[in-house]
């Protein structure tokens, strides 16, 4: 892999020390180990015919630090001459970090593989007679596999060319070497050496400068976090929280399970949903948590290509089994898992895969064995794009021409003549706050319109849930408020004159008493359904019920029940316009769920995805799946 287990920095395969002769072009002075890169200058001497554009590598030459032979002349790594005018570049390139990809010069297929080469070239110039040509230019190269991650060896590299640059220059170190200095290969060794056992090395050049390096992990910026990813702990995080932490992330670690998405993490901490985004982000940072997609017996997965290789890694066949069956179930083999996990395939729910292979009865957790696919990179989710195409209907229907509600039998029998006169086929739609439970998160299995009997027969109750608004639109006897209207039982509601207005006007109002009045209707906010003050335009106005309305008339001309609708109406278009805002092909199915508070199976009805015609829904929606 290029790369420590334990520390995740790349191996260095090897180092040279390039020059410029000015007889011989580039040439390598010294290399570590001695194997590592060849010439091509015998081979291109008995091709005459090779381009022109090498002729510079024609003359490259190399000299071998030590006078012995090496014991394999053809084994070498790399070869030299295809890339000494970038070991050695132009003069636009000194001073500047390169790093170059080739390839080996093996039979085999390893040998083959491809490598970096990374150095960063310099030039000095000194006075007449210091140099040959008055110029001196090198480069200390090092050599990596080519599917390693560099960035943790640039300030290494060029570190090494600032010091060996003012080692030059205070005492010729590259050029005139002395008996006091310590010798280049000497440094290369242990260059290689410490850096691939230590990660760090302390090396003194020539009393005035030294080589002082230390490896550290390189973390690249993570990924933004949102509020549908679900994060899942890599180290156990309960056991590195201190009194030190912060107060977010120690409230936040400690709903972490790779169960709660982010936005029910930030609602179960009670922390602010951006500073749980912000602290999930260091974590991802630190690589000591890793996101994932929300489970759902809805999902789709399918299986990636690096299947065909993971397939035979042996910690994947030692892990998967124990980390996917629950307790009290023999361990199936890795054969069978695999077999499993290859049924994974577009158009197939998790809960269609359960019951074709009856997973369940191998004690297999469908859960974590999703999870393990993910966290190991051979599985993937194939998320739902819903497209707005053609908006045929509303998405968001207010119900019509329901029973009037808030009424039992009993009591509507014995009502006045005006209210058993009343159409009792009038709708009624009450706005009512739900909790933070609605807008924490959903159930997969949660219908999208639920209908179910009230307490009044041939009734029934139609709920959406926003989880924007954190409010929800519903008909239901229980959530309407109750108006129990006067009983008739021989005795007359009792007369109150009404104050005059400031204006002269006289004001009527007929009062009930106080336990014919529901709870709801004495609530401040809806005071004014049961009284009406007195009015400041001078005209005569009366309070009270109406025959043939519906409640009682406010100073603007609406009554309680008209203001509902209109607010009930109202809340819906918003809904409504918001989730067309969703429906561009730019968000998947897991955003929009998370965003309003739905499950899939709410999300499709709504949409009008549970009936397709020709890959359209009846309400003009299709899905991208990809």
């Amino acid at each position: 892999m290029g790369a420590t287990g334990e520390s995740f920095l790349p191996q260095v395969v090897g180092l040279f020390y390039a020059t410029f002769d000015p007889s011989l072009g580039p040439v390598v002075r010294y290399q570590v180990p001695e194997n590592l890169i060849s010439d091509s200058t015998a081979e291109e001497a008995r091709s005459p015919s090779k381009s022109r554009s090498r002729s510079r590598s024609r003359a490259s030459r190399f000299i071998s630090p030590s006078p012995s032979p090496s014991p394999l002349p053809n084994r070498t790594l790399l070869n030299f001459g295809p890339i000494s005018e970038y070991v050695i570049p132009k003069k636009s390139l000194h001073g500047r970090l390169v790093t170059l990809l080739t390839t080996g010069t093996g039979c085999d297929e390893d040998e083959q593989a491809g490598y970096r080469v990374m150095g960063f070239p310099n030039v000095m110039t000194a006075p007449e007679g210091t140099y040959t040509r008055n110029e001196y230019m090198w480069n200390l190269c090092f050599v990596f596999h080519s599917s390693s991650s560099l960035e943790a060896f640039e300030p290494i590299v060029r570190k090494c060319a600032r010091i060996l640059r003012s080692a030059e220059r205070d005492s010729a170190y590259l050029s005139k070497p002395s008996p006091d200095h310590t010798a280049l290969p000497a440094v290369l060794e242990q260059l290689f050496e410490d850096l691939n056992s230590y990660s760090e090395t302390s090396i003194p050049l020539d009393g005035f400068n030294s080589l002082e390096l230390k490896l550290f992990p390189f973390y690249p910026n993570p990924p933004d976090c949102v509020d549908w990813h679900v994060p899942v702990a890599l180290v156990d995080l309960n056991a590195h929280k201190d009194d030190n932490w912060d107060i977010t992330a120690a409230r936040v670690c400690q709903f972490i399970d790779g169960v709660n998405h982010v936005k029910k993490i930030a609602e179960l901490a009670e922390a602010d949903e951006a500073l749980t985004r912000e602290t999930l982000r260091h974590m991802l940072y630190y690589q000591v948590v890793m996101m994932i997609d929300i489970f759902q017996y809805s999902n789709m997965y399918t299986l990636k290509p690096i299947i065909s290789r993971l397939s035979a890694d042996e910690t994947i066949i030692s892990e998967c089994a124990c980390y996917v069956t629950r307790s009290g179930f023999p361990l199936p083999d890795w054969p069978t898992l695999l077999q499993l996990y290859s049924r994974f395939q577009p158009g197939i729910t998790v809960h269609d895969w359960i019951e074709a292979h009856e997973v369940l009865s191998m004690g297999i957790d469908p859960r974590r064995f999703v999870s393990f696919g993910i966290i190991k990179g051979f599985l993937r989710r194939v998320h739902r794009w819903p497209k707005l195409v053609e908006r045929r209907e509303p998405l968001i229907h207010v119900p019509e021409h329901r029973k009037r509600v808030g009424f039992d039998d009993s009591v509507r029998g014995n009502s006045s003549g005006f209210y058993r006169d009343r159409d009792r086929s009038q709708s009624q739609i009450h706005l009512y706050q739900q909790g933070h439970q609605h807008t924490s998160g959903f159930h997969p299995n949660d219908s999208a319109v639920s209908l179910s009997r009230g307490n009044l027969g041939g009734e029934s109750t139609f709920t959406l849930r926003s989880v924007g608004s954190n409010a929800s639109l519903g008909v239901s006897p229980s959530s309407i408020p109750t108006r129990t209207p006067p009983s008739l039982h021989g005795k007359s509601p009792r007369r109150h004159p009404f104050a005059p207005s400031t204006t002269g006007t006289v004001s009527t109002h007929t009062a009930h008493p106080r336990s014919h009045v529901s709870a709801a209707e004495s609530h401040p906010s809806t005071s004014s359904r049961r009284a009406i003050g007195g009015s400041t335009t001078g005209t005569n106005t009366t309070g009270g019920l109406v025959p043939g309305g519906s409640g009682f008339i406010s100073r603007y001309g609406m009554n309680a029940r008209q203001r509902e609708e209109a607010a009930a109406v109202k809340q819906a278009e918003e809904l409504e316009e918001e989730l067309i805002g969703f429906l561009d092909g730019s968000h998947h199915a897991d955003e929009i769920q998370v965003r309003f508070g739905w499950s899939w199976g709410q999300l499709e009805k709504i949409l009008g995805l549970d009936e397709m015609i020709g890959g359209m829904g009846r309400k003009g929606v299709t899905v991208i799946y990809r």
